[in-house]
């Protein structure tokens, strides 16, 4: 029979084992799920922001912005962006009337991009997207994939897999 202290030895020997050998698949499962609950926040932001749009019977507009309160040109979104009513139709939020939404930028590693000549979504009173259809792409550096969020000129809002071409655009402004 060996000592306790032989036995607690062995023990914390196998746990430091177990514990080596699940570490990695739980960094990757952590990251998996950030990145989904990116994507998520992303789709249900342009879902909230074709809602209100109907509910409101207003202009909706969602853009990208630096400090959470004006829009900002350019189709970088990974510093955040804002959901306003834009009733006068100068591609800001009113003035006046609160912002409705800010999403706050993204974690280091992870862009956001739209597609060429889309620097903002104008939601409809009837709900559909002014303008083509809109990919945002959304990269990982540190997986090389992505998702994309794609919203119709109908105003549907859905996800998929990125295709390669936006995928490659979207990490290349990946430091």
């Amino acid at each position: 029979m060996g000592s306790p202290l032989t036995e607690l030895r062995i023990t914390l020997a196998i746990a430091g084992i177990l514990a080596m050998i699940g570490a990695p698949a739980m960094g990757s499962l952590l990251a998996r799920t950030r990145d989904a609950s990116i994507e998520s926040s992303i789709a249900g932001g342009l879902r909230d922001a074709r809602n209100a749009a109907v509910m409101h019977n207003a202009r909706v507009l969602v853009c990208p912005s630096l400090d959470g309160r004006r829009c900002h040109a350019g189709g970088d979104w990974q510093h955040g962006w804002i959901i306003a009513q834009d009733t006068d139709h100068d591609d800001q939020p009113d003035a006046g009337k609160p912002v409705m939404d800010v999403q706050a930028a993204m974690p280091a590693g992870t862009r956001v991009i739209t597609s060429a000549g889309r620097t903002r979504i104008d939601f409809q009173p009837s709900g559909s997207a002014g303008g083509s259809n809109v990919t945002f792409t959304i990269c990982h550096a540190r997986e090389h994939d992505g998702k994309s969020v794609i919203v119709a000129n109908s105003g549907r809002v859905r996800v998929a897999n990125a295709d390669a071409a936006h995928l490659r655009a979207c990490l290349a402004g990946i430091p």
